[in-house]
């Protein structure tokens, strides 16, 4: 087996053949923690450091974990080192459990009850990120990891995207500090960040809009949020400047009854608002009803259960599928005609073909 010493702390295995995941912004290989007897199982992000660029997102990455990770569901930063080489080491908390994509994509859908901690362990994880004014911008189901031991626990991972806003002396995210730079995941970005200067605290807002509609429907609502690119969204800003619910309007472009609950319904339609002024924030969503207590079941066995498979890394790529299996009924999910299915995609750095239309009127 190839390995791999580095700041003899870590033992890195890094066969190609076993790696945990790989894309663009790294690789990521199962190491051992050599200071603890017998030596402790961890991740380890591999990012080569060619340019000064690469130097610089790589310790950006690194702060953005320091300030964050002291919380339950966000993963565990336990060292960081570079080498002669050439390379960047990121060294992890393992989360055994595999992704909460391979979780949708084993059940087809997942029932508001089944959906519940996995989403509202996330908006904690969010928001504790916001509250030290960190944005992750890359919020997306292969970035949540399940945890063997805690069926209902998840870890929050690749913080490569990253960044620190402004805070005021009251501790809160300063408004007037910005963004222009378009990043993110095509499936999961959003819409005002085709048109240039934007907030990232909304942005973090929509991708957990995508995320939550795509573990209670079984599929994307649309390929990407830009009425240039794609005609459900298109079709959904003209709904929306007209009053129509969202998650109403999505589903009547595939001739279905939305299903979701009123509860689930107003959260997704506030979170999945075009227009940024009118999103809900995150201390919005972690306030609303429905993250706040578990929605009420037909089903009581309805509950997340581990597959039994061992952790998978997928956030920094892979190939595309998709969705499939059951739904949590053990009736066969049925893929809405048109509609996108969820699959895996990798993040870009910047978005180069932007939108000319406006993100608060209809195109």
């Amino acid at each position: 087996m190839p390995t791999l010493n580095v700041a003899e702390r870590w033992e890195v295995n890094v066969d190609k053949d076993r790696q945990l995941g790989e894309g663009g912004f790294g690789s990521v290989f199962k190491a051992l923690d050599k200071t603890d007897d017998p030596p402790v199982p961890v991740a380890a992000k591999r990012v080569p450091l060619a340019k000064d660029e690469d130097l610089k997102s790589y310790n950006e990455e690194i702060s953005m974990l320091k300030e964050v990770h002291d919380h339950e569901s966000i993963v565990g930063y336990l060292g960081d080192s570079t080498t002669d080489s050439g390379d960047g080491w990121l060294f992890l908390e393992l989360a055994t459990g595999g992704e909460l994509f391979d979780r949708l994509i084993d059940s087809g859908s997942l029932s508001e009850r089944a959906a519940w901690p996995y989403f509202s362990a996330l908006v904690n994880a969010v928001s504790h990120c916001h509250k030290k004014g960190v944005m992750h911008r890359d919020l997306k189901l292969e970035n949540v990891m399940l945890v063997a031991d805690d069926p209902y626990a998840i870890r929050l991972i690749d913080f490569g995207l990253a960044i620190k806003l402004r805070l005021t002396p009251e501790g809160d995210v300063d408004p007037s500090d910005k963004r222009s730079d378009s990043v993110g995941t095509e499936a999961y970005r959003a819409p005002e960040l085709y048109l240039g200067e934007y907030d990232p605290t909304k942005v973090d807002a929509w991708a957990l809009g995508i995320i939550l509609f795509a573990l209670c429907a079984g599929f994307f609502p649309f390929k990407e949020a830009s009425p240039k690119h794609d005609w459900r969204f298109r079709k959904l800003a003209q709904e929306q400047a007209k009053g129509v619910s969202t998650c109403e309007a999505i589903y009547t472009m595939y001739k279905r009854t939305c299903h979701f609950s009123p509860q689930l319904k107003a959260l997704l339609d506030d979170m999945l608002a075009i227009n940024p002024k009118q999103r809900r924030s995150i201390e919005g969503i972690a306030d609303d009803p429905w993250v706040a207590k578990p929605p009420a079941s037909r089903n009581e066995n309805e509950a997340p259960t581990d597959d039994g498979e061992g952790p998978v890394y997928r956030s920094f790529g892979g190939d595309d599928f998709d969705c499939g299996g059951e739904d949590e009924a053990g009736v066969p999910f049925e893929l809405p005609e048109d509609a996108v299915p969820i699959a895996r995609q990798r993040a870009r750095l910047h978005v180069d073909d932007l939108d000319g239309a406006t993100a608060t009127t209809p195109p």
